[in-house]
Protein backbone atom coordinates (compact mmCIF):
# COMPACT_ATOMS: atom_id res chain seq x y z
CA UNK A 1 0.00 0.00 0.00
CA UNK A 2 1.39 3.71 -1.09
CA UNK A 3 -1.01 5.77 0.03
CA UNK A 4 -2.88 6.65 3.09
CA UNK A 5 -5.92 9.47 2.49
CA UNK A 6 -4.11 10.66 -0.57
CA UNK A 7 -0.62 10.72 2.01
CA UNK A 8 2.50 8.86 0.41
CA UNK A 9 3.47 6.90 3.63
CA UNK A 10 6.42 4.60 2.46
CA UNK A 11 8.37 3.08 3.88
CA UNK A 12 5.31 1.43 5.48
CA UNK A 13 3.72 -1.22 3.38
CA UNK A 14 0.66 -2.02 4.27
CA UNK A 15 -2.45 0.66 6.69
CA UNK A 16 -5.52 -1.19 6.64
CA UNK A 17 -7.94 0.26 9.21
CA UNK A 18 -11.28 -1.19 8.45
CA UNK A 19 -13.99 -3.67 9.23
CA UNK A 20 -12.91 -7.50 9.81
CA UNK A 21 -9.30 -7.16 8.67
CA UNK A 22 -7.86 -9.05 11.20
CA UNK A 23 -8.13 -11.63 8.39
CA UNK A 24 -6.11 -9.97 6.13
CA UNK A 25 -2.50 -10.13 8.59
CA UNK A 26 -1.24 -13.61 7.03
CA UNK A 27 -1.76 -12.51 3.36
CA UNK A 28 -0.01 -8.86 4.27
CA UNK A 29 3.01 -11.31 6.09
CA UNK A 30 3.34 -13.26 3.14
CA UNK A 31 3.37 -10.23 1.09
CA UNK A 32 6.43 -8.98 3.29
CA UNK A 33 7.76 -11.93 2.25
CA UNK A 34 7.19 -13.83 5.39
CA UNK A 35 7.56 -16.81 4.92
CA UNK A 36 7.55 -19.04 8.47
CA UNK A 37 8.64 -18.05 12.16
CA UNK A 38 6.78 -15.54 13.34
CA UNK A 39 7.11 -14.08 17.08
CA UNK A 40 3.40 -12.69 18.44
CA UNK A 41 3.73 -10.03 21.14
CA UNK A 42 0.69 -8.77 23.41
CA UNK A 43 -0.31 -9.06 27.31
CA UNK A 44 -3.41 -10.68 28.78
CA UNK A 45 -5.34 -8.15 27.65
CA UNK A 46 -4.85 -7.95 23.84
CA UNK A 47 -4.41 -11.33 23.68
CA UNK A 48 -8.16 -11.68 24.06
CA UNK A 49 -9.30 -8.69 22.43
CA UNK A 50 -7.35 -9.97 19.21
CA UNK A 51 -4.07 -11.50 19.76
CA UNK A 52 -6.08 -15.11 20.29
CA UNK A 53 -7.62 -14.54 16.81
CA UNK A 54 -4.66 -13.37 15.01
CA UNK A 55 -2.68 -16.17 16.16
CA UNK A 56 -5.96 -18.06 14.58
CA UNK A 57 -5.51 -16.95 11.45
CA UNK A 58 -1.51 -17.64 11.10
CA UNK A 59 -1.64 -21.39 11.23
CA UNK A 60 0.28 -21.78 8.28
CA UNK A 61 3.19 -20.01 9.96
CA UNK A 62 5.28 -21.30 13.35
CA UNK A 63 4.47 -18.75 15.36
CA UNK A 64 5.71 -18.08 18.99
CA UNK A 65 3.57 -16.45 21.50
CA UNK A 66 5.55 -13.42 23.76
CA UNK A 67 2.53 -12.50 26.43
CA UNK A 68 3.37 -10.26 29.22
CA UNK A 69 1.53 -11.37 32.05
CA UNK A 70 1.29 -8.13 34.29
CA UNK A 71 -1.55 -6.02 35.28
CA UNK A 72 0.01 -3.08 34.19
CA UNK A 73 2.78 -2.80 31.37
CA UNK A 74 5.61 -0.56 31.61
CA UNK A 75 7.95 0.21 29.09
CA UNK A 76 11.16 0.18 31.05
CA UNK A 77 14.64 -1.80 30.60
CA UNK A 78 12.92 -5.31 32.62
CA UNK A 79 10.13 -5.12 30.42
CA UNK A 80 12.31 -5.35 27.30
CA UNK A 81 14.62 -7.81 28.93
CA UNK A 82 11.41 -10.15 29.47
CA UNK A 83 10.27 -9.36 25.95
CA UNK A 84 14.15 -10.23 24.43
CA UNK A 85 13.74 -13.53 26.82
CA UNK A 86 10.82 -14.43 25.58
CA UNK A 87 10.91 -14.17 21.84
CA UNK A 88 11.81 -16.36 19.34
CA UNK A 89 15.74 -14.96 18.14
CA UNK A 90 14.98 -16.89 15.16
CA UNK A 91 11.76 -15.22 13.85
CA UNK A 92 11.46 -13.94 10.73
CA UNK A 93 8.94 -11.19 12.41
CA UNK A 94 7.47 -9.38 15.47
CA UNK A 95 3.95 -9.16 15.14
CA UNK A 96 2.61 -6.81 18.12
CA UNK A 97 -0.67 -7.29 19.33
CA UNK A 98 -1.79 -4.13 21.44
CA UNK A 99 -1.46 -0.25 21.60
CA UNK A 100 0.78 2.15 23.24
CA UNK A 101 3.41 -0.08 25.37
CA UNK A 102 2.97 -2.64 23.55
CA UNK A 103 3.60 -0.84 20.20
CA UNK A 104 6.83 0.94 22.27
CA UNK A 105 8.70 -1.73 23.30
CA UNK A 106 8.12 -3.79 19.71
CA UNK A 107 9.63 -1.23 17.66
CA UNK A 108 12.58 -0.78 20.08
CA UNK A 109 13.43 -4.18 20.33
CA UNK A 110 12.97 -4.46 16.30
CA UNK A 111 14.95 -1.93 15.65
CA UNK A 112 18.04 -3.08 18.43
CA UNK A 113 17.60 -6.82 16.87
CA UNK A 114 17.14 -5.81 12.91
CA UNK A 115 13.88 -8.15 13.01
CA UNK A 116 11.16 -5.95 11.32
CA UNK A 117 7.39 -6.08 12.63
CA UNK A 118 4.00 -4.84 12.41
CA UNK A 119 1.29 -3.87 14.93
CA UNK A 120 -2.06 -5.06 14.94
CA UNK A 121 -3.85 -2.45 16.93
CA UNK A 122 -6.51 -3.03 19.82
CA UNK A 123 -7.65 0.43 20.53
CA UNK A 124 -7.22 4.00 19.68
CA UNK A 125 -5.16 5.69 22.22
CA UNK A 126 -1.89 7.25 21.48
CA UNK A 127 -0.74 8.73 18.17
CA UNK A 128 2.88 6.26 18.20
CA UNK A 129 1.72 3.71 15.82
CA UNK A 130 3.52 4.60 12.34
CA UNK A 131 6.00 7.24 13.98
CA UNK A 132 9.71 5.82 14.21
CA UNK A 133 10.43 6.57 18.23
CA UNK A 134 10.13 4.63 20.86
CA UNK A 135 9.13 6.54 24.25
CA UNK A 136 10.48 4.55 27.32
CA UNK A 137 11.18 4.76 30.91
CA UNK A 138 14.89 4.21 31.69
CA UNK A 139 16.35 5.05 34.64
CA UNK A 140 13.21 6.53 36.00
CA UNK A 141 13.07 8.94 33.24
CA UNK A 142 10.55 9.09 29.83
CA UNK A 143 12.79 9.37 27.06
CA UNK A 144 12.15 9.35 23.30
CA UNK A 145 14.97 6.88 21.27
CA UNK A 146 15.17 6.34 17.70
CA UNK A 147 13.67 3.09 16.87
CA UNK A 148 11.78 1.11 13.52
CA UNK A 149 8.64 2.15 11.88
CA UNK A 150 6.18 -0.68 11.33
CA UNK A 151 5.74 -2.70 8.28
CA UNK A 152 2.26 -2.75 8.62
CA UNK A 153 -0.49 -1.79 10.88
CA UNK A 154 -4.21 -3.21 10.67
CA UNK A 155 -6.38 -1.87 12.62
CA UNK A 156 -10.21 -3.94 12.94
CA UNK A 157 -13.29 -1.44 13.85
CA UNK A 158 -14.79 -4.34 15.32
CA UNK A 159 -11.90 -4.27 17.65
CA UNK A 160 -10.62 -1.17 18.63
CA UNK A 161 -14.36 0.34 19.05
CA UNK A 162 -14.66 -2.07 22.27
CA UNK A 163 -11.66 -0.72 23.77
CA UNK A 164 -11.96 0.12 27.10
CA UNK A 165 -13.52 3.83 26.79
CA UNK A 166 -11.16 5.47 28.49
CA UNK A 167 -8.41 4.27 25.94
CA UNK A 168 -11.08 6.00 23.19
CA UNK A 169 -11.16 9.28 24.84
CA UNK A 170 -7.44 9.09 25.72
CA UNK A 171 -7.30 8.73 22.05
CA UNK A 172 -8.78 11.95 21.45
CA UNK A 173 -6.58 13.61 23.76
CA UNK A 174 -3.24 12.98 22.11
CA UNK A 175 -5.48 14.39 18.60
CA UNK A 176 -6.79 17.62 20.28
CA UNK A 177 -2.95 18.15 21.96
CA UNK A 178 -2.00 19.03 18.46
CA UNK A 179 -3.16 22.34 18.87
CA UNK A 180 -0.29 23.41 20.62
CA UNK A 181 1.89 20.75 19.48
CA UNK A 182 1.89 22.81 15.73
CA UNK A 183 1.65 26.30 17.78
CA UNK A 184 5.21 25.66 19.42
CA UNK A 185 6.82 24.27 16.14
CA UNK A 186 5.61 27.58 14.60
CA UNK A 187 6.58 29.52 17.17
CA UNK A 188 10.44 27.69 17.24
CA UNK A 189 10.21 28.12 13.44
CA UNK A 190 9.99 32.00 14.01
CA UNK A 191 12.23 32.80 17.03
CA UNK A 192 14.65 29.54 16.75
CA UNK A 193 14.60 29.29 12.79
CA UNK A 194 13.28 25.66 13.25
CA UNK A 195 12.73 23.57 9.93
CA UNK A 196 8.73 24.02 9.64
CA UNK A 197 6.81 21.93 6.77
CA UNK A 198 3.39 23.83 6.33
CA UNK A 199 2.49 20.27 4.19
CA UNK A 200 2.88 18.41 7.28
CA UNK A 201 1.55 20.62 9.77
CA UNK A 202 -1.29 20.35 7.39
CA UNK A 203 -1.72 16.80 7.53
CA UNK A 204 -2.01 17.14 11.66
CA UNK A 205 -4.30 19.93 11.06
CA UNK A 206 -6.95 18.16 8.79
CA UNK A 207 -7.04 15.18 10.92
CA UNK A 208 -7.70 17.29 14.22
CA UNK A 209 -10.48 18.89 12.30
CA UNK A 210 -12.02 15.68 11.21
CA UNK A 211 -11.97 14.36 14.72
CA UNK A 212 -13.76 17.68 16.02
CA UNK A 213 -16.24 17.68 13.96
CA UNK A 214 -17.51 14.33 14.33
CA UNK A 215 -16.75 14.57 18.42
CA UNK A 216 -20.32 13.56 19.32
CA UNK A 217 -19.87 9.66 17.89
CA UNK A 218 -17.39 9.05 20.39
CA UNK A 219 -19.98 8.04 23.33
CA UNK A 220 -21.69 5.74 21.23
CA UNK A 221 -18.43 4.22 19.62
CA UNK A 222 -19.53 4.65 16.50
CA UNK A 223 -17.63 3.02 14.19
CA UNK A 224 -16.78 5.57 12.08
CA UNK A 225 -16.11 8.24 14.33
CA UNK A 226 -13.52 5.71 15.98
CA UNK A 227 -12.05 4.80 12.52
CA UNK A 228 -11.64 9.25 12.31
CA UNK A 229 -10.27 8.60 16.00
CA UNK A 230 -7.65 5.91 14.88
CA UNK A 231 -6.81 7.12 11.17
CA UNK A 232 -6.20 10.79 13.37
CA UNK A 233 -3.83 8.89 15.04
CA UNK A 234 -2.07 7.14 12.50
CA UNK A 235 -1.89 10.37 10.22
CA UNK A 236 -0.62 12.31 13.12
CA UNK A 237 2.30 9.34 13.06
CA UNK A 238 3.18 9.56 10.03
CA UNK A 239 3.68 12.89 9.77
CA UNK A 240 6.63 12.19 12.72
CA UNK A 241 8.22 9.42 10.31
CA UNK A 242 8.15 11.92 7.87
CA UNK A 243 9.94 14.70 9.89
CA UNK A 244 11.90 12.46 11.48
CA UNK A 245 10.95 13.25 15.47
CA UNK A 246 8.02 13.74 16.94
CA UNK A 247 7.26 17.56 16.56
CA UNK A 248 4.69 17.92 14.64
CA UNK A 249 2.71 16.15 17.23
CA UNK A 250 5.06 17.00 20.44
CA UNK A 251 4.97 20.43 22.60
CA UNK A 252 4.05 21.74 25.94
CA UNK A 253 1.09 19.78 26.27
CA UNK A 254 3.23 16.61 25.79
CA UNK A 255 6.06 18.04 27.83
CA UNK A 256 3.47 18.07 30.61
CA UNK A 257 1.88 15.00 30.69
CA UNK A 258 5.63 13.42 30.44
CA UNK A 259 6.46 15.40 33.82
CA UNK A 260 2.83 14.20 34.88
CA UNK A 261 4.35 10.30 34.43
CA UNK A 262 7.50 10.64 35.34
CA UNK A 263 6.22 11.87 39.25
CA UNK A 264 4.11 9.37 39.42
CA UNK A 265 6.89 6.68 38.44
CA UNK A 266 8.83 8.34 40.98
CA UNK A 267 6.28 8.34 43.77
CA UNK A 268 5.74 4.57 42.83
CA UNK A 269 2.24 5.14 41.44
CA UNK A 270 0.72 3.98 37.98
CA UNK A 271 0.20 6.92 35.78
CA UNK A 272 -2.59 8.56 33.87
CA UNK A 273 -3.09 7.18 30.01
CA UNK A 274 -0.73 9.40 28.57
CA UNK A 275 -3.60 10.42 26.17
CA UNK A 276 -5.55 11.54 29.19
CA UNK A 277 -2.91 13.41 30.59
CA UNK A 278 -2.37 15.22 27.07
CA UNK A 279 -5.99 16.22 27.18
CA UNK A 280 -5.86 17.64 30.42
CA UNK A 281 -2.20 19.39 29.38
CA UNK A 282 -3.81 20.81 26.39
CA UNK A 283 -6.18 22.93 28.58
CA UNK A 284 -3.26 23.91 30.57
CA UNK A 285 -0.98 24.71 27.20
CA UNK A 286 -4.26 26.79 25.98
CA UNK A 287 -4.78 28.91 28.62
CA UNK A 288 -0.77 29.83 28.64
CA UNK A 289 -0.66 30.39 25.14
CA UNK A 290 -3.52 33.42 25.30
CA UNK A 291 -1.81 34.45 28.16
CA UNK A 292 1.17 35.30 26.56
CA UNK A 293 -0.39 36.98 24.12
CA UNK A 294 -2.87 38.81 25.52
CA UNK A 295 0.56 40.95 25.48
CA UNK A 296 1.47 43.69 23.12
CA UNK A 297 4.53 44.71 21.33
CA UNK A 298 5.50 47.26 23.95
CA UNK A 299 4.75 45.09 27.03
CA UNK A 300 6.81 42.61 25.56
CA UNK A 301 10.04 45.19 25.06
CA UNK A 302 9.55 46.36 28.44
CA UNK A 303 9.42 43.32 30.47
CA UNK A 304 12.48 41.45 28.49
CA UNK A 305 14.48 45.01 29.68
CA UNK A 306 13.43 44.36 33.48
CA UNK A 307 13.78 40.28 32.94
CA UNK A 308 16.10 38.63 35.35
CA UNK A 309 16.88 35.02 34.69
CA UNK A 310 17.68 31.77 36.87
CA UNK A 311 21.18 31.58 37.57
CA UNK A 312 22.82 28.11 36.37
CA UNK A 313 23.39 27.11 40.64
CA UNK A 314 19.63 28.27 40.65
CA UNK A 315 18.66 26.08 38.20
CA UNK A 316 21.05 23.05 39.30
CA UNK A 317 19.23 23.37 43.07
CA UNK A 318 15.85 23.49 41.14
CA UNK A 319 16.35 20.24 39.20
CA UNK A 320 18.30 18.03 41.96
CA UNK A 321 15.11 18.99 44.08
CA UNK A 322 12.31 18.10 41.86
CA UNK A 323 13.71 15.30 39.92
CA UNK A 324 15.65 13.59 42.48
CA UNK A 325 17.68 10.54 41.62
CA UNK A 326 16.94 11.30 37.87
CA UNK A 327 18.72 14.81 37.73
CA UNK A 328 21.40 13.91 35.79
CA UNK A 329 19.05 12.60 32.99
CA UNK A 330 17.77 16.15 33.22
CA UNK A 331 21.03 17.68 32.64
CA UNK A 332 22.49 15.57 30.06
CA UNK A 333 18.78 16.39 28.09
CA UNK A 334 19.08 19.97 28.10
CA UNK A 335 22.45 20.73 29.48
CA UNK A 336 24.00 24.25 28.88
CA UNK A 337 21.64 25.66 25.60
CA UNK A 338 19.24 28.17 27.80
CA UNK A 339 22.11 29.77 29.66
CA UNK A 340 23.83 30.89 26.56
CA UNK A 341 23.27 35.01 26.78
CA UNK A 342 23.92 35.63 22.67
CA UNK A 343 21.36 32.92 21.37
CA UNK A 344 18.63 34.31 24.43
CA UNK A 345 19.24 38.11 22.51
CA UNK A 346 19.19 36.42 19.53
CA UNK A 347 15.65 35.02 20.20
CA UNK A 348 14.24 37.86 22.35
CA UNK A 349 14.71 40.34 18.79
CA UNK A 350 13.07 37.67 17.10
CA UNK A 351 10.20 37.67 19.53
CA UNK A 352 9.65 41.60 19.72
CA UNK A 353 10.57 41.92 15.50
CA UNK A 354 7.55 38.79 15.03
CA UNK A 355 5.62 39.35 18.01
CA UNK A 356 2.47 40.97 16.38
CA UNK A 357 2.34 38.22 13.29
CA UNK A 358 2.76 35.58 15.93
CA UNK A 359 0.11 37.34 18.12
CA UNK A 360 -2.50 36.67 14.96
CA UNK A 361 -1.15 33.65 14.10
CA UNK A 362 -2.26 32.10 17.75
CA UNK A 363 -5.85 33.70 17.76
CA UNK A 364 -6.44 32.22 14.46
CA UNK A 365 -4.97 28.52 15.23
CA UNK A 366 -4.59 27.88 18.96
CA UNK A 367 -8.15 27.30 20.57
CA UNK A 368 -9.45 29.26 23.66
CA UNK A 369 -9.16 26.99 26.69
CA UNK A 370 -13.40 26.77 26.95
CA UNK A 371 -13.50 24.97 24.11
CA UNK A 372 -11.31 22.49 24.85
CA UNK A 373 -13.00 21.66 28.17
CA UNK A 374 -15.97 21.61 25.99
CA UNK A 375 -14.71 18.77 23.61
CA UNK A 376 -13.19 16.87 26.26
CA UNK A 377 -16.85 17.34 28.80
CA UNK A 378 -18.98 16.13 26.08
CA UNK A 379 -17.35 12.72 25.41
CA UNK A 380 -16.87 12.83 29.38
CA UNK A 381 -12.80 12.76 29.38
CA UNK A 382 -10.69 14.39 31.95
CA UNK A 383 -10.55 17.67 31.91
CA UNK A 384 -8.40 19.01 35.06
CA UNK A 385 -5.71 17.86 37.36
CA UNK A 386 -8.08 16.08 39.72
CA UNK A 387 -9.75 14.44 36.96
CA UNK A 388 -6.36 12.35 36.45
CA UNK A 389 -5.76 12.30 40.47
CA UNK A 390 -2.88 14.52 40.38
CA UNK A 391 -2.46 16.26 43.41
CA UNK A 392 0.64 18.14 42.32
CA UNK A 393 0.54 21.82 42.34
CA UNK A 394 -0.02 23.61 38.51
CA UNK A 395 2.53 26.47 39.33
CA UNK A 396 5.25 23.51 40.41
CA UNK A 397 4.39 21.57 36.75
CA UNK A 398 4.56 24.67 34.31
CA UNK A 399 7.92 25.55 36.29
CA UNK A 400 9.64 22.38 35.54
CA UNK A 401 7.94 20.59 32.31
CA UNK A 402 9.69 22.19 30.38
CA UNK A 403 13.24 20.80 31.33
CA UNK A 404 12.06 17.13 29.73
CA UNK A 405 13.19 18.24 26.76
CA UNK A 406 15.52 20.47 24.77
CA UNK A 407 12.72 22.17 22.81
CA UNK A 408 11.42 25.31 22.11
CA UNK A 409 7.89 26.15 23.26
CA UNK A 410 5.57 28.72 24.45
CA UNK A 411 6.69 28.02 28.04
CA UNK A 412 10.44 29.03 26.84
CA UNK A 413 9.08 31.86 24.49
CA UNK A 414 7.40 33.17 27.95
CA UNK A 415 10.72 32.75 30.35
CA UNK A 416 12.89 34.22 27.10
CA UNK A 417 10.38 37.56 27.55
CA UNK A 418 10.30 37.48 31.76
CA UNK A 419 7.40 36.72 32.03
CA UNK A 420 6.34 34.31 34.89
CA UNK A 421 3.24 32.15 33.86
Amino acid sequence: MESFEGIKIDPIRHILIDENVLKEVPYILKDLGVRENITVICDQNTYEAAGKEVIEYLKDFDVTLCKFDKAHLVPDERSIGEMILKMNHQSEFLCAVGSGTINDLTRFVSFKTKIPYGIVATAPSMDGYTSSVSPLIVNGFKRTYNAGYPQFVVGDLEVISRAPYDMITSGFGDIIGKYTSLADWMVSNIVNGEKFSEDIANIVRNSIERCVRNVEGIKSRNESVVKNVMDALVLSGIAMLKVGNSRPASGLEHHIAHYIEIKALMNGQIPPLHGSSVGVAEVIATEIYHKVFSLDRNEVQKMIAKAKFESRQEYVERIKRVYGPISNEIFEEVGEFYFDNFEREKRQKQIVEKWDYLKNWVRENVPEPYRIKELLKSIGAPMALKDINVKMNLDEIVKNAKEIRKRYTILRLAEDIGLDV
